[in-house]
């Protein structure tokens, strides 16, 4: 069918060659959209990690200084010398301390520390914190945890 000296038929059938062509730009547009979306989403949690308080500190080296020098060891007697309010955390422990500092004592399962309502605990109390486990092992391991997290003035008590 000709028409003002142009076959429309023709120009309709070039048109559909065109089709794949289409789909073919629109499938690598959505594909890009995707791939700028998973990349915004990744960055914007890499940066909310490293904003938040609840992440380990870079220099492992510069926070376990005190369990190489010993001075994250407290015995009962330097125990009842601190002058401050004492937060005990007990990781299993059957054992019997007795100071008047201790003002707090939380009895937590050392797999249950990383807790948010065990980390608030912590967090809230204004003083000294002293590991107390029936396993040396757990108390250090728990002490490095407690340390990396940015908590000062934490101590393993050594004997009772």
């Amino acid at each position: 069918m000709r028409l003002n000296g142009r076959n429309w038929t023709e120009d309709a059938n070039n048109q559909f060659e065109n089709v794949p062509k289409l789909n073919a730009m629109i499938k690598q547009r959505v594909f890009t959209l995707i791939l700028i979306g998973t990349i915004a989403v990744l960055l914007t949690l890499i940066i909310a990690k490293s904003v938040t308080h609840n992440h380990f500190r870079n220099n492992a080296a510069r926070w376990s200084e005190k369990s190489v020098d010993g001075s994250n060891l407290i015995d009962l007697t330097g125990l009842k010398n601190l002058e401050t309010n004492i937060l005990l955390i007990r990781m299993n422990s059957t054992k019997q301390i007795q100071s008047e500092n201790i003002i707090s004592d939380l009895n937590v399962e050392p797999d249950k520390i990383l807790e948010k309502s065990n980390l608030r605990k912590i967090r809230r109390h204004k003083g000294h914190t002293v590991i107390v486990s029936d396993d040396a092992a757990i108390s250090a391991r728990i002490w490095m945890v407690l340390s990396q997290l940015g908590f000062r003035d934490v101590y393993i008590l050594t004997e009772v």
